[in-house]
């Protein structure tokens, strides 16, 4: 199955024209391609819209003639993208026609011998669904699995045979906020969650409440003595237990139908690296810039919409200074952490090495701090993680514009005022910053020269 992401800008300028007025219409959409182990990912740069006196129609159906698909070909051909087809039918449901496939069989084939080597996908847009197909050189085809639209809001649009399942009454109260809709693309959206401990092991709780059903868990640490104060996920008798393999527990105990797919291995595995490529949404809940550093360059480069957690205590002599925590989003078009200022390059730099470079910087005193672990209680991961996916819900349901950066300060020491507060801060996309110049660009990033084998 593959995966589509377009910008909201694109996708309501496409929208626009298909659903315009009655009868069929058609778009092309230009689209950079990367290849990952499961799927073919399209990340959609710009789109043609074909006019309708270059679309015929007779008592079969509707066609596009040569001098409606010719410029998208030939334009195809000069930026080395691939194309995504696009042409709407009436209905909520839709799907491809015996004249859309009959069309299919000789079109695709046509795009991929004046494309060679990239793949293309078809796809017939409804009132509120789309539904698509792609096909790849090698001769394999297979559904469009997610098509998302991360702006403003955030719309999973993928149209799959098991919408017109009944929902569970698990969510008879929640459907309010989301309706029927938005419940059952909450189902699709395909979640990773990076690191399962504090944090991680309460949004894994909390979506699969949501109504999360495909996730994707990465962890290569286990459950210990010091953890039990906050990992939600687990009870002493779990101790030694890799706490992704918690995470994947807990879920199926609240959605015996989820699927969980657990990766054992830090964020810099290649495996990793490749799946990330795939997700929908990524919560990164990790205690380290290096981490950060990975997952804001997958977010800005394959367009996918990111979530990053981050807990604090700080304690002196006299006691806890400082406590809080903040949830910033990392959105397609938006600013990146590198831009929020979220990132220590030498913290990065410091994670992103071996294990033996590490210990050796220790030893000499370049760094002080990053081995040692940061205090941390369940209330304060309890609050951050809350704060993050009501933020997430709030995007899906499109209630308000979401709040790009959320701080928590449990003292108030930041503030005039005494006491613990909570709120949005205002930030914007910093000018000239070199991730946010990657954005789209997807397998040019070079995503894979963070893998290491140890890892």
């Amino acid at each position: 199955m593959a995966v589509i992401r377009i910008p909201e800008d694109i996708w309501a300028r496409v929208r626009a024209h298909l659903l315009s007025c009655v009868g069929e219409h058609f778009a092309f959409m230009y689209a950079e391609y990367c290849a990952t182990k499961e799927v073919p990912v399209f990340l959609v740069k710009d789109a043609h819209c074909v006019m309708d006196e270059n679309v015929q129609a007779d008592r079969d159906g509707y066609t596009v003639t040569p001098e409606g698909f010719l410029p998208a070909i030939n334009t195809a051909v000069k930026s080395g993208v691939a194309l995504i087809e696009c042409h709407n039918h009436e209905g909520s449901r839709p799907g491809f026609s015996q004249m859309d496939r009959r069309g299919l069989r000789e079109f695709s084939q046509y795009v991929l011998d004046s494309l060679p080597g990239r793949p293309y996908a078809a796809t017939v847009w409804g009132d509120s669904s789309i539904y698509g197909e792609f096909f790849t050189p090698q001769g394999s085809r297979g559904n469009i699995r997610s098509i998302t639209v991360a702006g403003t809001r955030f719309h999973q649009f993928a149209s799959r045979l098991d919408d017109i399942e009944p929902l569970s009454g698990a969510f008879d109260r929640q459907i309010p906020w989301f309706t029927n809709e938005g419940q059952r693309r909450l189902g699709q959206v395909r979640t990773a969650i990076i690191g399962a401990g504090g944090t991680g092991s309460q949004v894994a709780q909390q979506l699969a409440y949501l109504g999360i059903r495909d996730f994707v868990i990465v962890d290569d640490d286990a459950a210990d003595e010091t953890s039990m104060n906050r990992l939600v996920t687990a009870t002493a008798a779990d101790i030694g237990t890799p706490k992704a393999i918690l995470a994947r527990r807990t879920i199926k105990s609240i959605a015996s139908n989820a699927k969980v797919k657990v990766m054992l291995s830090a964020i810099q595995s290649k495996d990793v690296l490749d799946a990330l490529k795939t997700v929908d949404v990524i919560f990164g809940c990790v205690d380290n810039d290096g981490a950060r550093l990975i997952l804001n360059e997958i977010s800005t480069a394959y367009c996918i919409l990111y979530l990053d957690l981050a807990t604090g205590i700080e304690v002196a002599a006299s006691g806890v200074t400082a406590a809080g925590g903040r949830v910033a989003i990392v959105k397609p078009g938006g600013p990146c952490l590198n831009c929020l200022g979220e990132i220590d390059i030498g913290e990065a730099a410091f994670f992103l090495s071996d294990a033996e470079a590490r210990s050796l910087q220790v030893q000499r005193g370049y760094v002080k701090g990053m081995d040692v672990p940061a205090p941390s209680v369940v209330s304060l991961s309890a609050a951050v993680t809350a704060a993050a996916v009501n933020e997430f819900a709030i995007m899906v349901s499109g209630l308000r514009p979401a709040n790009i950066f959320t701080e928590i300060d449990l003292l108030g020491t930041a503030h005039e005022v005494k006491g613990q507060r909570a709120g949005p801060r205002r930030v914007r996309e910093a000018p000239g910053c070199v991730v946010c110049t990657t954005a789209g660009i997807g397998d040019r990033v070079g995503i894979e020269r963070y893998a290491r084998p140890d890892r």
